[in-house]
C-alpha cells in the first residue's frame, strides 16, 4: 500500500523549537484530522508533510510514489487567468497527454508504418482513457457546480471574492486527484451548502485518503475517522475516532494522566522529605541510597491543560418585547438582494442567519444597525434598544493602533492595571497592551474585539461570523457564555455545530427572500429533506418531543436529534 513514513525529530525556527517527536505512518486510505489549540503549529506540520518545508531533523519516506495534493493558499500566481483556465490546470496531466497524442497523430499521418510510433500512441491513448480524458470538461463542470462556482467559469480570478477564491482552489485540488489530499481550513469562507457538498464529495466520491486541519467540528465528525492531536513540544497523540469521540476519549485520558501525575508528585515529595530528614546521622547511608533510587525514577510529565479564555457580555436589566419588526423590506446597497415580507424578532430569540455567500447576510446586519438604509419598506426598532455589533472583518478595530488605543477609541479609558486585568480573561499578557493590532494573529484580534464589546451594555447581540479564527475550546467557551445572555441574539455563522447549539430559529435567505424555520439548523435540514413545513417545531418549549410531528418522522432519528441538540426552556 502507498504510504508516507513520517519521522520528525525536531524542527526549529530562529533557534526556537517548534515541533518534536512526531512519528507515524500515513496510508493512502487514511482519513485524518489534525487538531490542537491555536499556536501549536498545525499548518507548519502540514507544510513539512508536503515538502514545502524541508529543513527539519528527521525524514519523510514516500513509499510507492504517493501523489500529494495540498490546499495551502486561495490565490493564483496569475490573476489574469479565468476560473476555467485555473481549473484546467488541475487537469494538467490530461491536457499534457492530449497535446502529446495530437502531436503523435500528426507524425503518424506522415509515416503510418512506424510500429514504435503506433505502440507509443496506443499506450498514451489507453492512459488518456483510463484517466477519463474525454470527460475533462464534464469533470470541471461537475466540481464547479458542486462548489457553486459554475457561473464564474469565465470570470477572471481577480474579479472573484475571497470566499469564491477558496472554492476555486478547492475545486482545482479535487480535480488533480492526488493519492492523499492535505486540506488546511478548507471550510473557511465557504457557505454551508458548499461545506455540505464537500462533505458528500469526500465521503461518497473521493476514493483516497486525506489529512484535514479545520475548526469546523461538524465537518471533522462527518469526514474523518482518525484524529491526531498536537500539543506544544510533546509527542503527537493518536485517536481512532472522529472529533467528538476524540474529545470524550481525551478527557478520560487526561484525567488519568493528571491523577497519576499528582500521585507521583505527592509520593516524590514525601520521599524527598524523608531523604532530607535522615541525610545526617545514623541513617545517612539509607538516605543516600534512597536519593539515588529517586534519581532513577522516570518522572511523569504533567498533562498539558491549555488556558481557556472567558467571555462576558453585559446586558441591560430590561428589553422591549419586540426588538425588531420588518414590514415588506428590500435589503441591498444599490440593487435588491432579498425581500423580507413580514418578520418580528422578540427579546428572547436566538436566530442564526443562513444563506450562500453573497446573498446579503452581512448587508442585513448593517441595515439593522443603521449603517445602510433599506431600499424599501419599514424596519421598526424597539425603544431603548442597545446593539453590540461584532463584524466579521473586525471593522471596529484600528490595525494601526495598539490594544490600549483601541479601547480608548471606543471611549474606554482605564488604568493600566485594570486594562491588563480585562485582557487577561482573553489570554493576553501584560506586554501585549502596547502591541499594534496589525501584529496580532487572527484569533488574538477576534478576542480583542470581544474584550472591547464586553464593556458595552446591550439588549441584542449582532454577531457576524464570531467563531472565525477561534479554536475548538475557545468556540465552546463562547457558546457557554452566549447561552447565559438573556436577550436576543442575531448571528451569522458557517459553523453548523455552533448554529445547532445556539439557535432556536433559522432565518434562511434563499431565492431572493427571507424565510423562517423554527428550531436549529439540523431541524431545518431535517424538515427540508422530508418536505415538512418550516413553521413546524420539532420540540415544544420544555424540550419535549412534539408527538404529532414525531409521527411524521423516523422515531429513532428524531430522538437522536433531540439527544444531540435538544434545548430546554429558558
Amino acid at each position: 500500500m502507498k504510504h508516507l513514513r513520517v519521522k520528525i525529530d525536531k524542527f526549529e525556527i530562529h533557534d526556537h523549537e517548534i515541533l518534536r517527536w512526531i512519528d507515524f505512518v500515513l496510508n493512502e486510505k487514511d482519513r485524518v484530522s489534525i487538531v490542537g489549540w491555536n499556536g501549536v503549529w498545525k499548518t507548519t506540520l502540514l507544510k513539512i508533510l508536503t515538502w514545502e518545508i524541508r529543513d527539519f531533523d528527521g525524514a519523510i519516506e514516500n513509499i510507492w510514489n504517493v501523489k500529494l495534493g495540498y490546499l495551502s493558499q486561495v490565490y493564483s500566481d496569475d490573476e489574469s487567468k479565468t476560473v476555467r483556465e485555473e481549473l484546467r490546470d488541475g487537469l494538467c496531466e490530461i491536457f499534457a497527454l492530449d497535446a502529446e497524442i495530437r502531436e503523435l497523430e500528426k507524425k503518424m499521418e506522415q509515416d503510418s508504418s512506424d510500429m514504435d510510433l503506433i505502440d507509443t500512441y496506443t499506450s498514451l491513448l489507453e492512459r488518456f482513457h483510463n484517466i477519463w480524458g474525454n470527460n475533462s470538461e464534464s469533470m470541471i463542470h461537475g466540481v464547479a457546480n458542486g462548489m457553486w462556482i459554475l457561473d464564474l467559469l469565465d470570470n477572471k480570478l481577480k474579479e472573484v471574492s475571497g470566499g469564491q477564491r477558496t472554492k476555486v482552489a478547492l475545486a482545482k485540488i479535487l480535480l488533480e486527484k492526488p493519492d492523499i489530499l492535505f486540506l488546511d481550513e478548507p471550510t473557511n469562507f465557504i457557505d454551508m451548502a458548499s461545506v455540505e457538498w464537500l462533505e458528500s464529495y469526500l465521503n461518497n466520491k473521493w476514493p483516497w485518503g486525506y489529512v484535514i486541519i479545520s475548526h469546523d467540528r461538524e465537518f471533522l465528525d462527518k469526514t474523518c475517522n482518525k484524529t491526531y492531536e498536537l500539543q506544544p513540544l510533546r509527542n503527537i497523540n493518536f485517536y481512532n475516532s472522529d472529533y467528538s469521540g476524540y474529545v470524550i476519549e481525551r478527557e478520560k485520558i487526561e484525567a488519568i494522566k493528571l491523577a497519576d501525575y499528582k500521585r507521583q508528585s505527592e509520593w516524590l515529595e514525601s520521599q524527598e522529605k524523608l531523604v532530607n530528614r535522615f541525610r545526617a546521622g545514623s541513617r545517612a547511608g539509607w538516605a543516600k541510597s534512597r536519593e539515588k533510587m529517586l534519581e532513577k525514577v522516570e518522572k511523569l510529565e504533567a498533562p498539558y491543560i491549555p488556558k481557556k479564555p472567558k467571555f462576558f457580555f453585559e446586558y441591560t436589566g430590561e428589553s422591549p418585547e419586540k426588538v425588531l419588526d420588518f414590514k415588506e423590506v428590500f435589503i441591498g446597497r444599490k440593487d435588491p438582494l432579498f425581500y423580507i415580507p413580514e418578520l418580528t424578532l422578540t427579546k428572547w430569540q436566538r436566530v442564526g442567519i443562513v444563506g450562500e455567500n453573497g446573498v446579503g447576510k452581512s448587508t442585513l446586519f448593517k441595515t439593522i444597525i443603521g449603517q445602510i438604509d433599506p431600499l424599501d419598506g419599514h424596519i421598526s426598532r424597539g425603544k431603548w434598544i442597545k446593539y453590540v455589533y461584532y463584524s466579521q472583518m473586525h471593522e471596529e478595530l484600528d490595525p494601526e493602533k495598539t490594544l490600549r488605543q483601541n479601547f480608548e477609541k471606543h471611549g474606554l479609558h482605564y488604568e493600566e492595571q485594570m486594562l491588563i486585568g480585562f485582557l487577561a480573561h482573553y489570554l493576553f499578557e501584560r506586554t501585549d497592551i502596547d502591541k499594534k493590532v496589525k501584529h496580532l494573529s487572527g484569533w488574538q484580534t477576534s478576542k480583542l474585539l470581544f474584550a472591547i464589546l464586553w464593556q458595552k451594555q446591550s439588549t441584542v447581540l449582532i454577531l457576524d461570523e464570531p467563531t472565525n479564527h477561534l479554536d475548538y475550546d475557545t468556540r465552546e467557551e463562547l457558546e457557554r457564555s452566549l447561552k447565559k445572555y438573556p436577550w436576543a441574539i442575531l448571528f451569522i455563522s458557517h459553523d453548523r455545530y455552533f448554529v445547532n447549539k445556539l439557535a432556536d430559529q433559522i432565518w434562511l435567505i434563499e431565492d431572493g427572500e427571507l424565510q423562517v424555520s423554527y428550531g436549529n439548523y439540523e431541524d431545518y435540514k431535517f424538515k427540508k429533506q422530508r418536505g415538512l413545513d418550516f413553521s413546524e417545531s420539532l420540540y415544544d418549549e420544555s424540550a419535549q418531543m412534539n408527538l404529532v410531528l414525531e409521527e411524521k418522522l423516523w422515531s429513532r432519528e428524531a430522538q437522536r436529534i433531540k439527544k444531540k441538540f435538544g434545548r430546554k426552556k429558558r
